[in-house]
């Protein structure tokens, strides 16, 4: 009986180490899972904030603007080019020729790749649409502040200053070809805008406006002094009963004019001892090469 009694308490004491040791087990294992959800936790809350972050990023990427939309904007806002330099236009000689004043100078200067028609040439005249392109950039620069960009040959043979002029944003050379009151004109190296001007002059043409209403007008070489007449309306003749022709009593003949006397002088120096104010366009000593601004007066003062 107290073998029994002995086996008996013996299994029981064997129950109850197994028991312990399967609570131990157990409670060890849901440590290490806790901890593992706590971990997961962790995880799964940088992840989100990490995604967050990321988003964030892709917005402002998607919502601030380029540096190329920025300069781009800056282009819209200014089309002039830089470095252009100030004056004010106190003269318009002609279409293509203004004087101004810049850097505390009175400067002559002359449109860069355009040609208008003559209003003040000794040989040419008045050629036609000329004086509508001097009253046209006398509207628009009178007075007016403007800018100048030079061209990469600064001057002409008479000493003008060559240059592009703008008036607001506008330039008048292309103002000019656009109205269809001048030709392009090239003079290498001056040829910055060559196909835009050419582009401009070939939409005028095709209009036929201006200087190209006349056929054969404006050439390459400049304008045609054969076809210097704008053209005009010829009404029908009207047929009339003949009037007997008057016999014309004889006249005396007309006395020969006298002949200019033509004086010629090898500078503006020699001319000024003879004739110091300089001479006008109708003076018998008045020759082109002394009238370097072409304004009809040689070797003014």
């Amino acid at each position: 009986m107290s073998n029994l009694f002995k086996g008996c308490l013996g299994c029981l004491g064997l129950l109850v180490v197994l028991a312990l040791l399967v609570g131990g087990c157990t409670a060890f294992f849901d440590v290490d899972e806790g901890v593992e959800v706590s971990n997961n936790s962790v995880t799964e809350t940088e992840v989100s904030e990490e995604e967050t972050a990321a988003e964030e990023q892709t917005t402002e990427k998607v919502t601030a603007p380029t540096t190329t939309e920025v300069v781009n904007k800056e282009q819209t806002a200014s089309s002039l080019p830089v470095g252009l330099i100030a004056a004010t236009v106190i003269r318009v000689v002609d279409g293509d020729t203004i004087k101004v004043t810049m850097d505390g100078k009175e400067e002559t200067v002359r449109l860069i790749l355009v040609d208008t028609p003559e209003t003040k040439h000794p040989q040419k005249g008045v050629q036609p649409f000329g004086p509508e392109a001097s009253a046209f950039t006398t509207e628009q620069l009178t007075g007016k502040e403007v800018k100048i960009e030079p061209g990469i040959e600064e001057r002409d043979r008479y000493g003008r200053l060559l240059a592009y002029v703008y008036v607001g944003d506008k330039m008048i050379n292309k103002m000019l070809l656009e109205k269809g009151l001048a030709r392009v004109a090239v003079y290498p190296p001056n040829t910055q805008y060559l196909d835009e001007f050419e582009k401009i002059q070939a939409d005028a043409k095709s209009k036929a406006i201006g200087i190209w209403s006349i056929e054969n007008y404006a050439t390459d070489d400049g304008y045609n002094s054969e076809s210097n007449k704008e053209p005009e309306t010829i009404p029908a003749p009207v047929q009339e009963e003949p009037e007997p022709i008057p016999v014309a009593e004889p006249q005396p003949a007309p006395e020969p004019e006298p002949v200019a006397q033509y004086e010629s002088y090898q500078n503006c120096t020699e001319l000024r001892k003879v004739y110091p104010a300089g001479v006008a366009s109708d003076h018998p000593a008045y020759e082109l090469k002394h009238d370097r601004d072409k304004n009809n007066w040689a070797c003014e003062n």
